[in-house]
């Protein structure tokens, strides 16, 4: 099955199914071979994607639907193959999504790949567990791009499966080569929901990291442009690192003159 034939299977499940329900729906307090068995489903279907050498570039929670029991990547508008990918100039190619499942090096200038989707399935594992969209307290604006590109990450909970934590951690690593392949995702929440399908039964709760805050009037999750914002963030990012490089050469020039000085004193004594 290609790409095409990929999408047909789309529109034939939504038109012949049930209506869809957004990923969000999912109850928040199912238990967790639930979650994983649809996480598994959702990971497959990028594996495929990924086998197919195309990139979504746009992957979100909002593109995610719930088909009889099974999830489906839809809005497969922005995808490219690879090949296609690879050749997009930055400055040639509009940015489009949703900022927080934007993976950094798309910010700092770099092409979309695989990888870039993958950080994106990092989010969507956060999002999944936790009930709520990543940044959801925060305005999505250049500063949290800039937030995001220094390294910043949703808040961490520690009751998860066995390994969740870590996955998702490799997968949101800001060094795209550091993140797992898809077929390695897939095979490892396969693993994760085969233990609990049998061990466990525990209601997973979404209780450690604090109260739902209310979400920013400012926090944007359906997919627009974003390159005006992307480029105010990297003018900032330019300021700093100017300003960081004027304090480590004053740092330099002070240190350069006290052993100066150091010497000098050293001399006059002999």
């Amino acid at each position: 099955m290609n790409m095409e034939h990929y999408k047909l299977k789309i529109d034939f499940l939504m038109e012949s199914g049930p209506a869809p329900s957004s990923m969000v729906l999912v109850p928040q307090h199912a238990r967790r071979d639930q979650k994983l068995y649809t996480l598994h489903s959702i990971t497959t279907g990028l594996e495929y994607i990924h086998n197919s050498e195309t990139v979504h570039r746009d992957l979100h929670g909002g593109n995610i639907l719930i088909v009889r029991n099974f999830s489906v990547l839809c809005d497969l508008g922005l995808s490219r193959s690879s090949i296609e990918s690879a050749k997009d100039a930055q400055g040639d190619s509009e940015i489009y999504g949703v900022v927080p499942y934007v993976a950094p090096e798309i910010f700092e200038g770099k092409k979309y790949t695989m990888a870039s989707d993958v950080y994106s399935f990092g989010m969507i594992m956060w999002e999944f567990m936790n009930g709520r969209r990543p940044f959801c307290d925060k305005k999505h604006d250049a500063e949290l791009i800039v937030e995001i590109c220094d390294g910043l990450r949703p808040s961490i909970v520690t009751n998860a499966p066995i390994g969740y934590i870590e996955l998702m951690r490799e997968c949101w690593d800001h060094d795209p080569l550091k993140r797992p392949v898809a077929a390695e995702i897939t095979k490892r929440i396969n693993d994760m929901w085969e233990f609990e399908r049998k061990a466990a039964t525990e209601i997973y709760r979404n209780c450690e990291i604090g109260p739902t805050r209310l979400k920013h009037p400012e926090a944007i999750y359906t997919s627009r442009l974003l390159s005006g914002l992307i480029k105010s963030a990297m003018f900032v990012m330019s300021i700093k690192s100017l300003k960081n490089q004027s304090v480590t050469s004053i740092t330099s020039n002070n240190n350069a003159l006290g052993k100066y000085y150091m010497l000098k004193e050293s001399l006059m004594i002999i």
